[in-house]
């Protein structure tokens, strides 16, 4: 396209020399006398030239274009100085200056309303972040920092606006600044701890971004994430594994030796320990009489000939499990080592459990980020929910309209709804009950059935309950950074952008299905004198009020935006020009009453207008365009019947 241009540019400059060498008068200019108006010409010709190398460097095509024709007019200003022309070449340098000059204004005014939207779309997405978003200079100072900053950092944003990467940094911030510096233009991810103005150290996952302007770097992006929750759940994991490689380091070893009439010859202390019985009440002793269950006397006889393994009860008041190991000595001897594997088992059992714990907290972790948090994910968790905690019954309730319900549940019967509830992991009537609590508000409960559960259980439940607490503010988070994304943050309602992709797409499905769409646009009247007369804050209010106010009175399939200060555009689906008339109709009624911000009352009146997919047009462009009309008709009219009044 460019190269066309640049062809058109040089026939349209070299049929205009041509035509005035062979169509024009020419004039003998003295160039004493005229020489300025000569210079401030080709002033003008150069300068509309270097537009043209301007907005192809910066491809602004119609600006390109204007910038052409805004050349060819100035070229044409040039040639009169030295040629006499018809009437009419004065009418084609103007309409050259005239298309040159719209296509510029008209170009730059798009790019200006893009960054402007851009830049809203970034404020947004900045100030609302959980996440710490800090930008330095070269030097490592800090020039601008989000609320989530502040919030950890315990700083105000004028605190730390000109602070230096070291002074909130734990190691030396000029090692980190270092590390920024050289990231060669990439994207980097590290971990590393801040400092608080109260001393406390934050860690965080940082990710670090340049910002490149050509080939050099002017600032430096920081987004940082607290893990310190995330470490102390690691931390706490490593400690039970801790515990239990001691208990499984620490296992008692008996020792006994055996003669062939099966008489005790000597015992160690630990066996005496584990057996629970004196030395000298053992020695000489029948084995047999004693510990009869211990190992069969078939496997005792076998034992002499060959290495046997075997495991076997100890009951001492209790029940024990020892692995016998039988070796073969010396005048038929036997020495047998009994290792009470007794806590191994129960420690390979919670082993067992902790492994089927784990696989639990990831991949329900897992499921609920990809899928959302709903009741059919913990449905199909439910069983290794009660598997993992020895649990008979396994419930999840959920808050809906301030009470909790029952949406899922394995085993046996639960109450449909929750009575009383406690923030904190409770263990009442043989149910153990944990609280899912949000910005210190609790939205949903698991219950599962138990029986005096001991600290281990309570602890997985304090696990659980934080993974899942995490899952659900990522969720949160994220659904808020779609929402901001989407929706306009004044009154709920759906931003232009968002609005005008649903109206294309539902336009998509009338065609589709051969239906009718009607979209309504509304401009509030005289709203500059509320913002006038009571300040913007309360004109905000009212804004919002109406907005609220406008949307219960719409279907479920119906779409409303806000496309600017004070205009709003409806979408009804299926709906004709009478079904839209209808639907004015009850918003007329409905505002006849005033708009109720605070103590104040506000009447607030509108003018509409209404246009019909296919009818008044196939494009979005077509269906604003003339409802924007007709918006302005009725308002006309509206001001002349007040006026003629």
């Amino acid at each position: 396209m460019k190269k066309i241009l640049w062809l058109a540019l040089l026939a349209g400059a070299g049929f205009l020399i041509i035509h005035s060498l062979l169509n024009g008068i020419f004039l003998h200019t003295d160039l004493e006398i005229y020489w300025r108006t000569i210079f401030s010409r080709v002033v003008f010709l150069f300068a509309s030239f270097l537009l043209i190398v301007l907005f192809h460097l910066v491809d602004m095509s119609i600006a390109f274009t204007g910038a052409v024709s805004l050349f060819l007019g100035a070229l044409m200003n040039f040639l009169e100085v030295f040629f006499l022309f018809p009437n009419s070449f004065y009418l084609v340098k103007f309409v050259f200056y005239l298309a040159g000059s719209s296509l510029i204004f008209f170009e730059t005014f798009r790019v200006m309303l893009r960054l402007k939207r851009l830049t809203l779309m970034f404020r947004g997405l900045f100030n609302e972040n959980n996440d710490m978003v800090i930008f330095y200079d070269v030097n490592g100072k800090i020039v601008e920092v989000n609320p989530a900053a502040e919030k950890f950092l315990k700083y105000t944003k004028e605190e730390l606006i000109g602070k230096t990467l070291e002074k909130i940094s734990s190691t030396n911030g000029l090692d980190t600044m270092f590390q920024m510096m050289s990231l060669s233009f990439t994207e980097r991810t590290l971990e590393r701890e801040f400092v608080t103005k109260d001393g406390e150290t934050v860690l965080c996952e940082s990710k670090i971004i340049p910002i490149v302007d050509g080939k050099k770097i002017v600032l430096i992006q920081e987004i940082a994430r607290p893990i310190s929750e995330i470490r102390k759940i690691e931390d706490q994991i490593r400690r039970e594994r801790r515990r239990f490689l001691t208990y499984f380091n620490n296992i008692p070893v008996l020792s006994v030796i055996l003669r062939e009439d099966r008489t005790v010859e000597d015992i160690n202390e630990a066996g005496c320990k584990l057996l629970n019985i004196d030395r000298g009440d053992l020695l000489n002793k029948n084995w047999f009489e004693l510990f009869p269950e211990s190992f069969p006397k078939e496997l005792f006889e076998k034992a002499f000939k060959e290495r046997v393994v075997h495991e076997g009860i100890i009951r001492d008041g209790g029940e024990r499990i020892v692995r016998w190991v039988f070796i073969p000595l010396e005048d038929n001897r036997l020495m047998v080592a009994g290792i009470d594997i007794t806590e191994e088992r129960k420690n390979l059992l919670s082993l067992e459990r902790d492994r089927k714990f784990y696989h639990l907290l990831l991949h329900l972790s897992s499921s609920l980020l990809s899928l959302g948090w709903n009741a059919f994910v913990f449905k199909q968790y439910l069983p290794l929910i009660a598997e993992v905690f020895d649990a008979k019954g396994v419930a999840f309730y959920e808050k809906e309209d301030g009470k909790y319900l029952l949406k899922a549940y394995l085993g046996i019967p639960f109450e449909e709804s929750l009575s009383n509830t406690s923030n904190a992991i409770a263990c009442e009537n043989d149910i153990l009950k944990i609280p899912l609590e949000h910005e210190t508000e609790t939205f949903a409960f698991l219950l599962i059935t138990c029986k005096e559960p001991g600290k281990d259980i309570f602890e997985m439940a304090k696990l659980l309950k934080n993974q899942l607490e995490l899952v659900y503010w990522k969720l949160k988070g994220e659904e808020r950074i779609l929402w901001l994304a989407e929706h306009d943050p004044l009154t709920g309602v759906y931003n232009r952008e968002a609005f005008e992709s649903r109206l294309a797409y539902l336009m998509n499905l009338s065609k589709r299905y051969n239906r009718k769409l009607s979209f309504i646009f509304i401009d509030l009247d005289d709203f500059k004198r509320i913002n006038d007369s009571r300040g913007h804050l309360v004109g905000d209010r009212v804004l919002k009020e109406f907005a609220r106010t406008l949307s219960t009175l719409l279907r479920k399939s119906d779409i409303i935006g806000r496309l600017g200060g004070d205009e709003f555009g409806i979408v009804l689906p299926e709906t004709d020009f009478n079904g839209a008339e209808t639907m004015i109709r009850r918003i007329k009624d409905r505002f006849k009453e005033p708009v109720v911000v605070g103590e104040d009352q506000f009447l607030v009146k509108f003018s509409y207008g209404i246009s019909v997919f296919p009818d008044d047009g196939e494009n979005i462009e077509e269906l604003m365009k003339v409802a924007d009309e007709r918006m302005y008709i009725n308002k006309f009219r509206k001001k002349g019947e007040k006026d003629g009044g």
